[in-house]
């Protein structure tokens, strides 16, 4: 199991570097969802601060992708023209950054149950990945898929099933399965099994999406990392936190001191 740190490239961020390279594996790069796609301008700053900060923290690199508005195969043909023409952006910045794994949201809602269309959607999204996928292996890098407001893991399987390919996997984000979900962390784990090759790590109080350090709200992360070891020993866990610098390493100790199991 490989640890990671999430970060946006800030200068804020880059003061923490040095403090926990000899903890973490890795990085998670972000922000492509939010300030990254408000322009062209926004989205190549977001990728110079990349490249420069993954040169601070050497080791496994994961870049979150955009999300907002991200509907794979939306009816309405406009929509999927936009969604195409980013997705080609994120493609030409994995090139440049060449991180190991993208993150991308699964994008299964609750209108899709309402009305119905879940075994459509299934079907339809399957046949998008199987296709995206193969560009996305040729350069070694594996595509996660992330829950936002699921209630449960279902689709989300359902979906990394159909695909039925070794480069496609389920992100597991621990905060939002808390505000969704009457599920345990550890249930959502033990459902995903070897299908979980991604977790987002950080806190709440099952209220709001907050990105509390670990410990500051209600999860119960003893039972998840034991079903993680169980059930996904081979996860990658990158903690997504929003706090202060010196929080960030403080957490970034514990966390990897109390959960890293030796080899």
């Amino acid at each position: 199991m490989d640890f990671m740190i999430c970060a946006h490239g800030s200068p804020e961020e880059e003061k923490f570097i040095p403090y926990i390279k000899d903890y973490v594996d890795g990085i998670e790069l972000q922000n492509y969802g939010l300030t990254g796609s408000k322009s062209i301008s926004a989205w190549n700053e977001k990728l110079s601060q990349h490249k420069s900060i993954a040169k601070k923290l050497p080791g496994r690199l994961a870049v979150h992708g955009p999300f907002f508005g991200m509907d794979y195969t939306c009816q309405d043909h406009l929509v999927r023209e936009a969604v195409r023409k980013r997705l080609d952006m994120t493609y030409q910045m994995v090139c440049e950054l060449k991180p190991d794994t993208l993150v991308l949201h699964a994008r299964w809602s609750e209108e899709l149950e309402r009305f119905s269309l879940g075994d459509n959607w299934i079907e339809e999204n399957a046949q998008f990945w199987r296709d995206e996928i193969l560009k996305y292996t040729e350069l070694g890098v594996r595509i996660v898929l992330e829950n936002v407001m699921e209630h449960n893991p279902d689709m989300g399987i359902k979906l990394c099933d159909a695909v039925d390919h070794e480069n496609i996997g389920l992100c597991l984000d621990i905060g939002h399965a808390n505000l969704a979900s009457s599920l345990s962390p550890a249930e959502w784990v033990e459902k995903m099994g070897e299908r979980l090759r991604h977790v987002h790590l950080h806190d709440n109080n099952g209220k709001r999406d907050d990105h509390l350090p670990i410990g500051q709200g209600r999860i119960d992360f003893d039972p998840f990392f034991e079903a993680l070891y169980k059930h996904a020993p081979g996860v990658t866990v990158s903690l997504e936190l929003m706090a202060e610098p010196e929080e960030v390493v403080k957490n970034t100790v514990y966390v990897t001191g109390k959960y890293r199991k030796a080899a």
